[in-house]
């Protein structure tokens, strides 16, 4: 369990001594696009951590005028939205655009957080790969310790390694969870998040995976009845910007949000988790079971989650064999809370 030592206030600090500077030019309003609904919790956290303390501290350097989520683009075309100029920055998992880039699975099975990746060059790899391939820069991986979980309206079988059996079974599954759910032999169907209640309702699928975060507040408790333990993941939720729009803002303006970024890889973190534990009173309030799985089959269910990205990360990318040592050590446990200045303690 997690408890708060300090406040959310405390975050983008360094940004305001950028705001101070006599070689600011004019203030520059950058549109922004969630993929995610507003309800979602990593899309208000976005909101929050982001874009609201951009607008408080940017003034006279960055303000962000937010347009909407999934109203205003389908979830899936909107890193091409945003390649075209349709907005400049957008808020999304890779999940959504896997097939333009990739490499953010690797985000998914990684062992390591932002900051060592900006300490290795894996960051600036991916913002090589994010130029390349997605036509925009990588500014900043939010939300990076959410996880994930299997949710069932069904109870699920077990195969004799006591692992669930999903022959036959319909699962909602963006790039995210479609390699592992297909590995425990699901039928997978993509459809956007905001009609995952029908589709659980009319039978057109029979369960999902969602982060850990957010089944409650998108209004999903009621069509869930199981969640199998454990989580597995971390999230690839990224911010991107525009690369022409990148490349047009002044020096003070880059440093801002970059200074922004790093205060928000870590804020971000706090606030999902507060917003994790609030959630979880609720789930079990709404009577949704877990299905346990313990010792070696916990094991190796987390073992075939990463191994399946991987995986897949190694057919779909040339940076494969470049990027995985950046990402992920052998043998070391997944990554605890690390938050710097945000000052959690266990």
């Amino acid at each position: 369990m997690i408890t708060v030592k300090t406040g959310i206030g405390a975050i983008a600090v360094a940004a305001v001594a950028v705001a101070s500077t006599a070689t600011i030019a004019a203030e520059r309003t950058l549109t922004t696009v969630t993929a995610l609904q507003q309800t979602n919790v990593l899309a208000k956290s976005y909101l929050k951590t982001f874009v609201g303390e951009a607008n408080a501290l940017g003034k006279g350097v960055i303000q962000m005028k937010y347009l909407g989520g999934q109203e205003i683009v389908p979830p899936r075309k909107a890193a091409a939205a945003l390649k075209r100029g349709q907005f400049n920055v957008l808020s999304a998992p890779t999940a959504y655009y896997i097939g333009t880039v990739p490499e953010g699975y690797g985000l998914l099975a990684a062992n390591k957080g932002p900051r060592a990746l900006r300490a290795n060059g894996g960051f600036a790899l991916l913002q090589k790969i994010y130029a390349e391939k997605a036509g925009a820069h990588l500014l900043a991986w939010g939300e990076n310790m959410t996880s994930y979980n299997m949710f069932l309206g069904i109870k699920p079988k077990l195969d004799k390694d006591g692992l669930p059996n999903l022959q036959g079974v319909k699962m909602r599954a963006t790039g995210t969870y479609r390699p592992l759910f297909r590995a425990l032999g699901a039928t997978t169907i993509n459809i956007k998040s905001s009609e995952i209640i029908t589709a659980m309702q009319r039978g057109t699928v029979q369960g999902f995976g969602m982060t850990d975060t957010s089944v409650m507040a998108i209004g999903l408790g009621p069509v869930i009845k199981y969640r199998v333990q454990p989580n597995f993941y971390q999230t690839n939720q990224v911010v991107t910007v525009n690369l022409a729009v990148w490349k047009s803002l002044t020096k003070a303006q880059k440093a801002f949000l970059e200074n922004l970024a790093l205060h928000y890889e870590t804020s971000s973190v706090l606030y999902v988790e507060l917003e994790r534990q609030k959630e979880e009173i609720l789930v079990k309030k709404q009577g949704i079971k877990d299905v346990q799985l313990k010792g070696k089959t916990a094991l190796k269910y987390l073992d075939i989650a990463h191994a399946e990205i991987w995986k897949e990360l190694k057919t779909r990318s040339k940076y494969h064999d470049q990027l995985k040592p950046l990402l992920y050590t052998p043998g070391k446990p997944d990554r605890q809370m690390d938050l710097g200045d945000t000052r959690l303690k266990q």
